[in-house]
């Protein structure tokens, strides 16, 4: 069996810019201008938050089998998951692929979470 990916969490520094360990890629607020700003590189998985997913590659929607699934079907999986988005892509099994999670602080309950894996 195929080990799940790896996760690590930021709790203190929740805020920090997230960049892609392979090819240092600033994922989420690399425009100044507008923080909120996704740019995803050949090795983003998935950007995604509690409420949603902001980005899904094709390649995430083939490993998981959500292609040709429409957005409310795709939602209505990871909402079935206890742990939410969370733990839906926990159960990513690609080679090396690293999972970044990033929760705010008490009293919010709010996390982000940024999926990476090397191209094939």
């Amino acid at each position: 069996m195929q080990n799940a990916i790896q996760r690590t969490e930021l709790k203190t520094y929740y805020y920090t810019p997230v960049h892609c360990p392979f090819c240092g890629t600033r994922v989420m607020g690399a425009d100044p201008v507008d923080e909120t700003r996704i740019t995803a590189c050949a090795h983003t998985l998935f950007i995604a938050h509690d409420t949603a997913f902001e980005y899904r590659s094709e390649r995430l929607d083939r490993h998981l089998k959500l292609n040709g699934l429409s957005e409310k079907e795709v939602e209505e999986c990871w909402l079935r998951e206890e742990g939410g988005v969370d733990a839906f892509t926990d159960r990513i099994t690609l080679a090396d692929a690293v999972k970044v999670a990033a929760y705010a602080p008490a009293p919010s309950a709010y996390g982000s979470y940024y999926g990476f894996a090397p191209t094939e």
